[in-house]
């Protein structure tokens, strides 16, 4: 038997009937998501992504120091949300500071603004009155199903919500953790990915809480680029957003001497939107909290695909192994474009 696809369908009588078939297939409805960031530059591109997919409902947004102070976040956030034209998603600051160690941006990769792009003017706008904790709590009180949470920083205000509203923690659908690695060691430290050695204790909070976790780690981040065309495309479609997109990407091209740039967070909110582009495999994560050289290390358990299985300790996470990210690119151009 022949592959009946559109393609190769030569009748125009059935290639009209397909169509019509089609067309009687309801869309799926937007997943309902919540996102937690610290707004740098490739925070920037996650948000424009996510604020123009119809795929996706943001119910709102928080805020955590991260790559930059909590002001700047905030800051970042709300202009990006601007552009993006999407200012009625709510926006809330959340913890200026992790659970437990001392501060440690990342500003010297994203600039002292946050942004590449000190003279960007900033949104004139102000965050809710809400703590970003207590605003995630009424959104999944509220929420009619299951909320997706993208979290694409340290995991601050997530530990904040599982110790305060740990009732809640079933509304969670799941959490997308932008953090940590498998194999490929860390960039803040020699085992410690930035997301999670910023604020190590409260990533141990997250993932010993019970909440479903996909982690996506430094093995896929690194391999989501756009193309020097992609990015001229991208800078050159007219759209509102289409300048701060195109200075952002532009930023990164200069940052990193690369011309074709990574979307970083970016490809974790693609991710989110395909969840067939990414090949995860059940394993039991563990943060280390004490090692001289590995504080901050997401420890995983890969004894579950060994000989050793059944020493192996029970999953709490599926662990991102691979991606599809020429799709994950092409969805984050045909979005922005």
């Amino acid at each position: 038997m022949g592959d009946w696809t559109l393609a190769n369908l030569q009748s125009p009588y059935l290639q009209s009937l397909f169509s019509n078939l089609q067309s009687l297939i309801p869309p799926m409805p937007p997943l309902p998501v919540f996102i937690d960031c610290d707004t740098g530059v490739d925070d920037a591109l996650a948000l424009l992504l996510a604020a123009r997919s119809p795929e996706l409902d943001i119910l709102g947004v928080s805020c955590v120091a991260g790559n930059v102070p909590l002001d700047a976040v905030v800051s970042n956030t709300l202009t990006v949300l601007d552009a993006a034209q999407r200012p009625e998603i709510p926006v809330a600051a959340g913890y200026a500071a992790p659970l437990v160690q001392a501060f440690e941006n990342a500003s010297h990769v994203h600039g002292e603004d946050g942004l590449g792009l000190p003279d960007w003017p900033r949104s004139s706008r102000r965050p809710d009155s809400h703590h970003a904790v207590d605003m995630l709590a009424d959104i999944l009180d509220a929420a009619a199903e299951p909320v997706t949470v993208i979290a694409l920083a340290p995991l601050t205000n997530l530990a904040g919500f599982v110790q305060r509203h740990h009732a809640l923690l079933p509304r969670i659908g799941r959490i997308v953790s932008m953090g940590g690695s498998v194999f490929s060691g860390g960039n803040m430290t020699a085992a410690a990915e930035f997301n999670i050695g910023c604020d190590p204790e409260a990533a141990a909070v997250v993932y010993n809480s019970g909440a479903p976790i996909t982690l996506y780690g430094l093995d896929v981040f690194r391999q989501v680029t756009l193309t020097e065309e992609e990015v001229t495309s991208l800078e050159r479609a007219g759209q509102p957003w289409s300048p701060l997109l195109g200075g952002l990407l532009h930023y990164l091209q200069r940052r990193f001497d690369q011309a074709e740039p990574g979307l970083g967070d970016g490809g974790a909110v693609a991710a989110t939107i395909l969840p067939g582009a990414l090949e995860t495999h059940a394993h039991r994560v563990d943060i280390e909290l004490t090692g001289t050289h590995t504080r901050g290390m997401t420890v995983v358990d890969r004894r579950v695909a060994s000989k050793d299985a059944s020493h192996a300790a029970t999953p709490n996470a599926d662990v991102a192994f691979a991606i599809d990210a020429r799709r994950c690119a092409r969805l984050f151009v045909e979005t922005l474009r």
